[in-house]
């Protein structure tokens, strides 16, 4: 049996908000895992990251596009504002660290 590596992610921060239709929208976040020797969390780099948009009223997320967290595990990209609804990352984990999903953050169009 392995153990695994406790992720964390940051909650997700899009802007600007309220965002034009189709105007571009900056999503951030922060990749974070444990550090066994330091008991704390450090940034996790070079990992992939989905950001997922869930649009209002609907159910299920839907992944946009990958990003690869750098070298302090941070996260940030844009995207087209195509509708309201909630934008969030999802770490789908490796062989030693556990998966993450940030909690999501809500954008309306102007």
């Amino acid at each position: 049996m392995k153990i695994k590596r406790f992720a964390k992610l940051a909650t997700t921060r899009a802007t600007p908000e309220p965002v034009a239709k189709d105007g571009k929208l900056t999503v951030m976040g922060a990749l974070t895992r444990a550090d066994w020797n330091t008991n704390t969390y450090v940034g996790f780099a070079a990992q992939k990251v989905a950001l997922q948009f869930k649009k209002s009223g609907a159910s299920t997320y839907t992944t946009v596009k990958t990003v690869t967290t750098d070298s302090a595990g941070k996260l940030k990209t844009t995207t087209t504002a195509n509708g309201s609804g909630t934008w969030r990352w999802h770490f789908a984990g490796t062989g030693t660290t556990s998966s993450a999903t940030a909690a999501g953050d809500g954008v309306a169009l102007k």
